[in-house]
């Protein structure tokens, strides 16, 4: 090989290395520009413009007949890891009683303004805010409680990623954390304890109140039931009968995005949905010693909408009418 070739061959290496350096480069500048590598975002930066944020928290029913009240306790809450400061108290909650669109503040103050994804919630399960034992507990329609537990542990972070949500300056933004029981907690044998953590994570979500709407229906014969209906939601087309019903780790309609006790009248309301397309489905609960087992007892639902696909727009509410096919039963 000549001297004039290999110099032409180191020249084009060096050409390409250096065209290499230049598109890292390139790359490394705009992701600083985007924030990719840039220092998170700290909540409580007291130097930070400033915003209003609020965190409520909401339910679905447990399926349970003998359980009245179902109490957490939340000593922190973290926003991308930073505990908010102005949550200095612990809070201990009734869930049970926040159904049907209800929910109960936890937290609403001003926060430093910018652009956050991740919510932490901290749960003592050893004791409630005024220090008595203990602090997550099923209540059982004769009064008596029966301690919950994290896999035997008496704390736990349950942590869910919400979209980016951003904190405007001067502006005010309204989270609603949706706590599902009935996800969220099993009954193996007559005793009760929360699933395990990786499944608690998906038993909750997080919505901008401002970025959701309500189903509101009404099924007209629900006395022709004869006893206790749950409505569910889930996103159109995802909804398998045989799978859902038959659940995974004593949770069934694992899921769903969320459900509703239908009231004596045959009211429900499907609360805080994102914006998109929706199918219902009804289930008449089996109560067989006291536990809603719903197995096999699937119903088929008329309506002069098509429940299949249920349009949902944020700020409004969809408005259902329906009637339980008397005498039909899913075949699953």
């Amino acid at each position: 090989m000549s001297l004039q070739t290999k110099t032409q061959i180191n020249m084009n290496i060096q050409s390409k290395i250096l065209a290499s350096i230049t598109v890292i480069s390139l790359f490394l500048f705009s992701s600083c520009e985007k924030g990719i590598f840039a220092p998170k975002q700290d909540i409580n930066d007291p130097d930070s413009a400033k915003g209003e944020m609020s965190i409520s928290i909401t339910d679905a029913p447990i399926d349970d007949a003998n359980v009245s009240a179902a109490f957490v306790t939340v000593t922190q809450i973290k926003v991308d890891g930073k505990v908010l400061e102005g949550f200095s108290q612990a809070k201990t909650v009734n869930v049970l009683a926040l159904q049907n669109g209800n929910s109960a503040t936890l937290f609403s103050q001003e926060v430093a303004a910018g652009t956050y994804s991740k919510i932490e919630l901290v749960f003592d399960a050893a004791k409630d805010e005024n220090g008595n034992a203990p602090g997550c507990y099923i209540q059982n329609a004769d009064g008596s409680k029966e301690a919950l537990t994290f896999d035997g542990k008496q704390t736990a972070e349950v942590s869910f990623k919400k979209d980016n949500f951003k904190v405007a300056e001067s502006g005010k933004i309204d989270l609603v954390v949706d706590f599902d029981l009935r996800k969220a907690v099993k009954n193996e044998g007559g005793k009760y304890s929360f699933v395990s953590d990786n499944k608690l994570s998906t038993a909750v979500r997080s919505e901008v109140r401002s970025e959701t709407g309500n189903i509101k229906g009404k099924i007209e014969n629900k006395a022709a039931a004869n006893g206790d209906l749950v409505v569910y939601v889930y996103k159109k087309g995802t909804f398998n009968a045989e799978s859902e019903t038959k659940g995974s780790d004593g949770v069934k309609f694992p899921n769903a995005v969320t459900s509703a006790m239908v009231q004596a009248d045959g009211s429900f309301t499907l609360a805080f949905l994102p914006k998109g397309e929706y199918e219902i489905q009804c289930e008449k609960a089996s109560n067989q010693g006291g536990v809603l087992t719903g197995l096999d007892l699937l119903l088929q639902l008329e309506s002069s909408s098509n429940i299949e696909s249920v349009p949902v727009t944020a700020g409004s509410e969809t408005s259902l009418s329906l009637n339980i096919k008397v005498g039909g039963l899913l075949g699953l």
